[in-house]
């Protein structure tokens, strides 16, 4: 279990650390999964929410964006789609995570797409295809 744990957190460390913005004419990232996989592992969407151009709402707007975000959230958990998710804890451009379990980029780009806070342009998503292992927990 110790094993599953580190090899996690280990995956979820480098992504975060490689995570560059991609220039406008950088090649696309696979549209799909990934077609082999190695033995026991499975792929994800990670996706960086990070902030978005437009941070000047009133704070009354900013909290019901909030309160619709965490809903949109709570939705997509409850249907199995989303595995984790979570913020970051400083005030960088880096505002939290998702790890999706969803067959391709399109449905990542969509439920990223449908939140309120990524509509009002308050977040912003960066998608990647990421591995863990099938049933890996964090503890």
């Amino acid at each position: 279990m110790k094993a599953i744990t580190a090899t996690l957190l280990l995956s979820v460390s480098f992504v975060v650390c490689a995570a560059q913005p991609e220039p406008a004419t950088a090649p696309k990232v696979a549209e799909t999964a990934a077609p082999a996989l190695p033995p026991g592992m499975k792929q994800y969407w990670f996706v960086m929410l990070k902030k978005g151009a437009k941070r000047d709402h009133p704070a009354e707007e900013a909290r019901a964006l909030q309160a619709g975000h965490m809903a949109n959230i709570q939705t997509y958990a409850d249907k199995g789609l989303l595995q984790i998710a979570g913020p970051f804890m400083d005030d960088g451009d880096w505002r939290g995570i998702f790890i999706l379990d969803v067959p391709d980029r399109t449905g990542a780009e969509a439920m990223c797409n449908d939140d309120p806070a990524v509509k009002a342009g308050r977040l912003v998503c960066e998608i990647h295809p990421w591995l863990s292992q099938k049933g890996a927990a964090l503890k």
